[in-house]
């Protein structure tokens, strides 16, 4: 992707002009700017329902969730609380795996954004770099005075180049993030679920024993699939500072 961002001109020998040297360029910039990485989240609303699923899961053994609730819990009613909540969503299983396939187009549709917010990123600090290269070369057609002037704006530059070259990175990481997430949901729903579903109701034919443990293995797998998607769906650590906050 790449935009038709103003070109570099020579600099004009006056000190006013020199401090605000790139100006058309970083203006040009600050309007394409979208969502930061930080705000576009829409991951957590599947997060969400997929933990509720899991919880689901845990009612169908006896004391399921119980087992999960630490002795501290158990002695605040946490886990009785819990397993009346689970029980109440099992009825609703058919809704939430609904309000699940929602959550997750929403999400699918978000993150197809990103690779484009990835290449404005990307070609707009390059935009940056060209003023800023610009400007280092003609640092020495300057009166000595002057040159401290327009090396400070140089610098600036570079450091706004370097921040939409972190965003952009920001972007690509958000973006295999969601599609680690969307991937771990559909082999949730698609594919363990109704294996897990399966053998919970032939529970009461054949062997209940081997039933029981085939669905709890397969309710180990969902869990442990949802801890893997909550691990990898952790924001970056690294803070973005917003374009427009970034001053001389």
């Amino acid at each position: 992707m790449s935009a038709d961002w103003p070109l570099p001109t020579a600099p004009a020998p006056d000190a006013a002009d020199l401090a605000h040297w790139g100006e058309p360029v970083v203006a040009a910039v600050g309007q394409q700017d979208a969502a930061t990485p930080a705000a576009a989240r829409a991951a957590h609303p599947l997060l969400d329902l997929l933990g509720q699923l899991a919880l689901v899961l845990q009612a169908t053994a006896p004391g399921g969730v119980r087992r999960q609730t630490g002795w501290w819990g158990r002695l605040l009613g946490r886990d009785v609380e819990g397993e009346l909540d689970a029980r109440d969503w099992q009825s609703r299983l058919g809704v939430l795996l609904a309000q699940t396939d929602v959550a997750a187009q929403a999400l699918r549709e978000q993150s197809s954004r990103y690779p484009t917010a990835q290449a404005t990123a990307l070609d707009a600090a390059r935009a940056i770099q060209r003023w800023a290269d610009a400007g280092a070369a003609q640092l020495s057609t300057l009166p000595a005075q002057l040159q401290p002037v327009l090396a400070q704006r140089v610098d600036h530059l570079r450091r706004l180049a370097a921040v939409r070259q972190l965003e952009a990175g920001q972007w690509q990481l958000l973006f295999e993030q969601d599609s680690a997430l969307l991937a771990r949901s559909q082999r949730i729903t698609e594919t363990l679920l109704p294996a897990w579903r399966q053998a919970v109701l032939a529970r009461r034919a054949g062997d209940q024993q081997q039933r029981n443990q085939q669905a709890a293995q397969l309710q180990a797998q969902i869990t442990a699939e949802l801890a893997s998607a909550q691990l990898d769906s952790t924001d970056p650590q690294t803070r973005l500072t917003p374009f427009k906050e970034i001053t001389p």
